[in-house]
């Protein structure tokens, strides 16, 4: 229980305790913070007062002054979690004396605010975007909207993470994106050759996962000495103009198809928060036990998944009052876990930094309306499906796609809030 009011529906609980980078009034620098129901807690102002001293030393504080969380992620994980611990503890029933003696009773405290006064960022100076995929039903819906029903998956999917390197540099919590223009290849029998704006832009829920402590050259992880080197967990919608990309992936991968956007959720959910609904990856592919490498092979019994329930909503432009359902798969059916991304990527000797950015790939289920893209869910445009009174192949101008993903019981779920993204006209476009 919290002194402060929580609503038992609210992802922000407790038991979550994430971070994230805010200015809390106006003109104030932007600086780490964590967010409880509707509050968010300025962690530089705990530690200036003194309150966080059982978890930093007296130079160490000035991580939480920052304008990113890269130096707070670089820290010890023991660190991290010792904050996280004294936040908790601080804002527990008993901890409201603490706090009242620091900052005062009043509610417009020093360090507690209303989460709609406050400006949020980037948490993280996203140095590399690793784009992985991981989830065997979009492997399989994919390939088969773009080459047909018997298409079957790659037969590396078992042997190694696909991925493919995504631009840093548009990684942002906008919650509005601009329709991209590029060389596309129509989606029809003729599949013509245009220059115009994009007429297939699809969204894909995934997971992002940011890296905390870097590596040196010449070194690699393994799956389990991998596992501290992440930081934590946001939601990441990986736009994509699906015209573009179909014409360019002939023969390399993705460029102007996924570089225009990637968005993600402003709050960093820490793998201790996690923790209580770790579940075991999947050990078999279509019914057939997997030939994991060695050096990908995690211990037995590793628990590196999560089950977290992953929620698609669209408002449409005509209609934007209204959260329409679209779709919910679970983060607990990737095949590769995050650990071993990133063991994957370390194993021929590169480097990991610091804000790494690591994305898990369109996150699809198996079963009905479980598709974490419209790639998948209208065949690649082939089939066109109900939302409201409208129907829809693709997103159109206007329409705002909706991400939510949370675990637990009332009181104590675990979540990322919101990822909101409204798509803009290609009108937008500003030639220079």
């Amino acid at each position: 229980m919290s002194w402060i009011k929580i609503d038992a529906d609210s992802p922000f609980s407790l038991a979550n305790v994430p971070f994230g980078i805010c200015s809390p009034t106006a003109g104030a620098s932007p600086r780490a913070a964590t967010r409880l129901g509707d509050h968010v807690v300025d962690l530089a102002a705990l530690a200036k007062a003194g309150l966080l001293d059982n978890a930093l030393e007296q130079g160490e504080r000035h991580v939480l002054e920052q304008p990113t969380l890269n130096a707070l992620a670089a820290l010890p994980a023991a660190k991290r979690t010792a904050i996280r611990e004294e936040v908790q503890k601080l804002f527990s029933d008993s901890g409201k004396p603490r706090f009242e003696k620091a900052f005062g009773s009043s509610a417009d405290s020093k360090a507690l605010y209303d989460v709609q006064d406050v400006t949020l960022y980037n948490p993280m100076a996203v140095g590399d975007f690793i784009d992985f995929s991981v989830y065997p039903a979009h492997g399989l819906g994919a390939g088969r909207a773009i080459f047909g029903p018997d298409t079957p998956l790659p037969p590396s999917f078992s042997r190694l993470p696909m991925a493919y390197n995504g631009r840093a540099g548009t990684v942002t919590i906008s919650e509005e994106i601009v329709r991209p223009q590029g060389q596309t290849r129509a989606f029809s029998a003729q599949r013509e050759i245009e220059i115009g704006e994009c007429k297939a832009l699809d969204w894909e829920f995934e997971i992002g996962a940011f890296v905390s402590q870097s590596t040196e050259d010449g070194t690699y992880l393994t799956p389990e000495t991998a596992r501290s080197h992440i930081f934590g967990y946001v939601l990441l919608n990986d736009w994509s103009a699906r015209d573009i990309q179909g014409f360019e992936m002939v023969p390399l991968g993705p460029f102007n198809g996924k570089s225009f956007a990637t968005t993600i959720s402003p709050w960093v959910v820490v793998p201790e928060a996690l923790e209580p609904f770790a579940a075991k990856r999947p050990t078999s592919l279509n019914g057939v036990e997997a030939d994991i490498p060695d050096y990908l092979r995690e211990s037995d019994g590793a628990a590196t998944n999560y089950d977290v329930e992953c929620k698609t909503y669209l408002r449409l432009s005509s209609e934007p009052s209204t959260a329409h359902h679209i779709s919910t798969a679970r983060f607990a059916d990737a095949f590769w876990s995050f650990p071993q991304l990133i063991a994957y990527q370390t194993f021929n000797g590169s480097r990991v930094q610091t804000g790494d950015l690591l994305g898990s790939g369109t996150i699809s289920s198996q079963g009905d309306n479980a598709q974490g893209c419209l790639l998948e869910k209208s065949q690649g445009g082939k089939v066109p499906f109900k939302v409201g009174n409208e129907e829809r192949r693709w997103i159109e101008d206007g329409d705002e796609v909706v991400f939510e993903a949370v675990a637990g019981e009332p009181g104590k779920k675990v979540g990322f809030g919101q990822l909101r993204g409204k798509v803009l006209p290609a009108s937008k476009l500003r030639k220079l």
